[in-house]
């Protein structure tokens, strides 16, 4: 190799470091602006979340004559019809449910108690006391510390209160924010071409395609993928006889939404509840239906509906989760994997095109799950990552 090239190499290195350390810069600036402005933040990313959902839908009218306007009513309509269907089809048996859980929570509480006083006894933990739902209500009811307890609930009003406006801030602006976005979202693509110099417009409309394609099948069949094991979860909890298996089966449905986090809530859950109200054989029972679900989505649903991922390891995502939940809290957990999946394809791309010299479609597929060399295309599926046919020299 010689000097010119060992120079060649050492500039390049040198400039990807310094993209790296603006790429942190630019990480730790945007989860500053998450935690200062987190109010804003929820119903922008309600919007963010709506126009992935309907954005294909929108498009594939458009694509037939109809406007985007008309094409967006259209959308919204379906997609309020299809929550308010579910919400028809499930409020009855969950609030059925619910008033159940109510019911019988003081007899879950003290078999829950019981049981766990019986482990500490057997650890040698006998002096550890733990209340019954008796003398939890006996505590309450003290004048003294009642007083207390409403004192710290006055303390943390203002919380409550900003908390409760957020969730109304986030369910009123995030639907209107979103139809003004899928109304104009090709004038504002047009319009974020438009400030790149035009010897790169070319690059940057590819890799935005790129991070289209990946992310938004990425929101949509992670919701895909959490609707179906919510319905597992369920079908088997009812299967095995357990009591509210249909509350359980949505909070692990929902939860599943964030890897991780939603298989084992779901299946502690199950267990929790089946100690709780029947027997060990039926806390067997839920860890084997929490088991079984968890297979066929890791080996079936997830490689399937999720197809145009970008790879990441899974300690890595487990990292990134820890890390995006300490500095951001729930939404900082929510927005982990997508904001990692894409600072990876803009720092791949960067690294294997300048650094590696390879082409685009080269880039590509050294980072996505099951790549597709021919084009990038669209269907009315699941959107898959094809390539467009692009110059062999990005430059």
């Amino acid at each position: 190799m010689s000097d010119g090239d060992v120079g060649t190499i050492v500039k390049r290195v040198g400039i990807f470091s310094w993209s790296m350390i603006g790429v942190l810069i630019l990480v730790i600036a945007g989860f500053w602006v998450l935690i200062e402005g987190r109010v804003i933040f929820a119903p922008l990313f309600l919007a963010s979340v709506v126009v992935v959902i309907l954005n294909p839908t929108v498009s594939w009218f458009e694509r037939r004559g109809i406007p985007r306007l008309l094409g967006t009513l259209a959308g919204f309509v379906v997609f309020v019809a299809a929550v308010a269907l579910l919400a028809i089809v499930t409020l009855p048996s969950i609030l059925d449910q619910a008033e159940s859980l109510v019911d019988q929570f003081p007899d879950l509480y003290n078999n829950g108690a019981s049981d766990i006083r019986s482990l500490l006894d057997s650890v040698g933990l006998d002096n550890v006391v733990v209340w019954n739902y008796d003398q939890i209500v006996d505590y309450l009811n003290d004048p003294g510390n009642r007083d207390a307890i409403f004192g710290i609930v006055f303390d943390r009003l203002g919380w409550v209160t900003a908390g409760i406006f957020e969730v109304i801030l986030v369910f009123l602006v995030g639907p209107v924010v979103a139809f003004y976005f899928l109304i104009d979202l090709p004038n504002v693509k047009n319009r974020i071409l438009g400030m790149v110099p035009e010897r790169r417009r070319a690059e940057v409309a590819y890799l935005g395609r790129q991070l289209n394609a990946a992310l938004g099948g990425f929101l949509r069949g992670q919701m895909l993928v959490a609707l179906i094991v919510g319905v597992m979860l369920s079908l088997g909890y009812r299967i095995i006889g357990l009591q509210f298996w249909l509350i359980i089966g949505l909070i692990g449905g929902l939860l599943n939404i964030v890897p991780f986090i939603g298989p084992w809530v779901g299946g502690a859950l199950g267990v929790i509840v089946a100690l709780a109200t029947a027997d060990p054989k039926t806390a067997l029972l839920a860890i084997l239906v929490a088991f079984i679900v968890q297979q066929i989505d890791n080996n079936f649903v997830s490689p399937t509906v999720l197809r145009a991922t970008v790879r990441l390891h899974p300690a890595v995502t487990l990292l990134v989760l820890i890390l995006a939940g300490a500095v951001a809290g729930v939404w900082g957990v929510i927005i982990a994997v997508p904001l990692t999946a894409a600072i990876k394809i803009v720092v791949g791309h960067w690294w294997r095109t300048r650094v590696l010299e390879q082409t685009w479609e080269q880039a590509t597929e050294a980072m996505f799950q099951e790549p597709e060399p021919s084009r990038l295309r669209r269907t009315g599926e699941m959107p898959v990552v094809v390539i467009e046919d692009q110059p062999e020299d990005p430059d």
